[in-house]
């Protein structure tokens, strides 16, 4: 009987042991997927008519709420603060639900069709930046 009652609590104990290891995974999964990303896109050169990154702009706003994408900020009038660089002449800053989306929609076809666009009139760079967890 004791043999049998020792059995039981040791099935429960790796029970309970696999419920938290399951618990701990999705919660870091959701933790992850629920942690915003941002992007930021800086023109480094215009090489081109400014209307060529005019129709670009309509275009993107068009693609990013598909992938659950608002702008926080867009600007050509940028003050540098800090450093020995004139301050870049655009730059936006995006922000998504995660840094899936933000793969999902740099890779997606019609992003990509749409960059060729805002790269026959200028340079950037474009970088994604993992966001913090919500606060607990």
């Amino acid at each position: 009987m004791r043999e049998r009652r020792s059995t039981v609590q040791a099935t429960l104990v790796l029970a309970a042991a696999f419920a938290v290891c399951l618990f701990s995974l999705t919660t870091s999964r959701a933790q992850q997927e629920s942690s915003p990303a941002f992007v930021i896109v800086q023109r480094t050169a215009t090489t081109g008519s400014e209307s060529i990154q005019a129709e670009y702009a309509t275009l993107a706003r068009e693609i990013l709420p598909k992938y659950g994408a608002r702008y926080l900020a867009r600007s050509q009038r940028n003050v540098l603060l800090e450093g020995s660089e004139p301050a870049p002449c655009c730059i936006a800053i995006l922000q998504f639900p995660s840094m899936d989306a933000v793969r999902r929609w740099y890779d997606s076809s019609e992003n990509q069709s749409a960059a060729k666009i805002r790269q026959s009139g200028a340079k950037f760079e474009i970088i994604a930046v993992e966001g913090l967890p919500p606060a607990q």
